[in-house]
């Protein structure tokens, strides 16, 4: 799937996927350590969890990614459809907050009511 033509889909932290089980979401994280084996990435998120993320088979993975993927059942683990490279002096404090204002306070303008 091209990045490009993902139509809207709520970004979201790690403690935000409970919300969005068995959905597609866009979760950026720092890249922590990755298990060849299974081809999963852990990733911390903007709001310091872990998450694991089920990789597509692409044998590069940058330090910061933004990964397109499908949330599962328990909201814990992303099953990733695609994925961006992010540059490594990303502000994960910045995007946390603007995670936290886009699901709050003007949710109307980021969400269909």
């Amino acid at each position: 799937m091209d990045p490009l033509q993902v139509k809207c889909k709520p970004r979201v932290n790690g403690s935000l996927m409970q919300r969005y089980k068995g959905q597609p979401v866009i979760l950026v994280g720092k890249v922590e350590d990755y298990d060849q084996d299974q081809n999963v990435a852990i990733v911390n998120t903007s709001d310091g969890l872990i998450c694991h993320v089920a990789l597509t088979p692409n044998p590069r993975l940058a330090n910061i990614t933004e990964f397109y993927g499908i949330v599962d059942a328990e909201g814990k683990k992303l099953t990733e459809v695609s994925r961006v490279d992010l540059n490594d002096d990303f502000d994960f404090g910045t995007y946390d907050q603007m995670i936290n204002l886009c699901h709050t306070q003007f949710r109307p303008l980021f969400f269909d009511q």
